[in-house]
Order: C-alpha cells, then structure tokens, then sequence
C-alpha cells in the first residue's frame, strides 16, 4: 500500500474534495485501484494523469456522463470530436451571454439617464432613429391597464420560445390611419425590440429610419392627452406624420410607490418637415 496513494492525498493533488472521488468511484468515472478490508480506497500514482484530464475536461464545462464515455474509449480521435463539440456549445454560450451582456447595457443606459429623461417631460424634441426590427403583438380586446400586461405577455412567451431573450425596450404602436377615428386603438398593440438576425420570425414589423418628434411622460398608451398635445405642437409646426405612432416604455410601475401607477414613456411619432 505505501506506493500507493490515498484518497485524502489524490484529492490533495487534484485540488479536489474527498466527496469528489467518492462520487466519482459511485458513479463508476474513476475507481480507485485498491480497496481494503476498512473500505479505504487508494490509487496508483500512474492514475494521476487521468483524474488530471477528468478535472481538465469537468472544468471547462463538460457533462460528467460525456467524460465518463470518453475515458472509457480515449483516444485522439474521440478528444478532438469531444472538444470540437463543446467548442461549439462554448460559441453558443458565449453568443447568448453578449446577447445578455447587450440587454444590461440597454437597461443601464435607461436607469443612469433616467434623471436627463426627466429635465425633459412634456417638452417636444426631435431625435433622429435608426431602423428598428419589433415583433408586434395586436391587442385581442379593448385597451386597458390589464389587456397591455396580457399582451405584453404574450411577445415575452412567443420571444422565448425562439430562445430570444426578452428585452425591456417595448411599448405600444398606435397605427397612423387612426389618428382621426373616434376610437385609435384599432389595430394597436404592443411591440417588443429584437436583433435585426431574428427578422425572419413571424409579426416582425420595421419601424422606420429618420426624424422622429418625442416626448417624455407619464402616463400609460391609453391617456391620449399626451398624444394630442404632441400632435398639436407638430401641425403648428409645420411637420406631417409619416407612420404609426410608438409609445416606448422607459421605467414601468415596479419602480413607484404606491401613489404612481403609471409608466414613465416616450412618445416618438415619425414626421417630415412640410
């Protein structure tokens, strides 16, 4: 036994638990070389490199059972197909977590520009846009408080079963044709932002390039007295609306107390200088 090591000193090595090489000899990964009559295991020194490439190959994120298969048939072909099979998975994760990283800095550039927001409530201004791909969600029944978080919903579950996470630039379109209708809501509904790689999906609508009139507010989409005063301040100066009107959700009511039930938005209506 003393050319052999045990499992206190092989964990030692490893840098590794004794709870480790036990589950590991259950599991039937790696089993020690010896096992005497008090059920103390112990290995041979030889066993080193194989525990190293276990701990190598649990490190960089592979499954136990596939490592299990693969010391069972090592051979180079079977490391280099197990390596190029995780690399891809690695690439995949690596894609999903910028994607994630992406959706942070969104949402901080909102929160730590909330206070600049604010300088400018009820005030127009105008803001030049790129183009925007959002999948589009029309509203199933009459606007309310209620219909906007059911629909909102359903882009959030529709979003992440195409594995898209969901992102917090969404709000509700109001469709230009309706601006002089007694009720505007028709055909409205709720849009969520997304890559430009994902515009193949079904509902996707682009919203335009170019100058956009907006203004910062309080209010939901359905308290139309924003809107109006916008549309107001365009006609007296000399704009025309060129599409569907957005109403982008900035902060939403998790962030108030109890006395403000409204969202924090922006209102961004496209024109042309007449």
């Amino acid at each position: 036994m003393e050319k052999h090591l045990s499992i206190s000193e092989m964990a030692s090595i490893h840098n590794i638990s004794r709870q480790t090489l036990i589950y590991y000899d259950k599991i039937g990964l790696f089993k020690p070389t010896d096992v005497d009559d008090k059920g103390y295991r112990y290995y041979s020194p030889y066993q080193i490199p194989f525990l190293r490439e276990i701990c190598f190959l649990k490190f960089i994120g592979i499954k136990l059972d596939d490592i299990k298969k693969h010391i069972e048939h090592r051979n180079l072909t079977s490391a280099i197909s197990l390596l190029e099979y995780h690399k891809e998975f690695v690439d995949e994760e690596i894609k999903s977590l910028l994607s994630i990283r992406e959706l942070i800095k969104q949402r901080l550039n909102v929160y730590t520009n909330v206070d600049q927001f604010k300088d400018e409530l009820c005030k127009p201004i105008i803001e030049d846009f790129t183009e925007r791909k959002a999948l589009f969600i029309s509203f199933e029944n009459e606007i309310s408080k209620k219909e906007l978080h059911f629909t909102s919903m359903k882009a959030c579950n529709i979003l992440n079963k195409m594995g898209i996470l969901s992102p917090r630039r969404f709000g509700t379109i109001i469709m230009k044709n309706q601006l002089n209708e007694k009720y505007i809501f028709q055909g409205a509904g709720v849009f969520s932002i997304i890559s430009s790689d994902n515009n193949n999906m079904e509902n996707i609508i682009t919203l335009p390039p170019g100058k956009y009139v907006c203004m910062y507010k309080y209010g939901m989409p359905y308290d139309t007295k924003f809107l109006y005063q916008l549309i107001e301040w365009i006609n007296d100066n000399s704009y025309r609306i060129t599409g569907n009107i957005i109403d982008m959700c900035l902060l939403d009511t998790t962030f108030y107390d109890e006395n403000t039930n409204v969202d924090f938005c922006q209102l961004q209506i496209p024109v042309e200088k007449i």
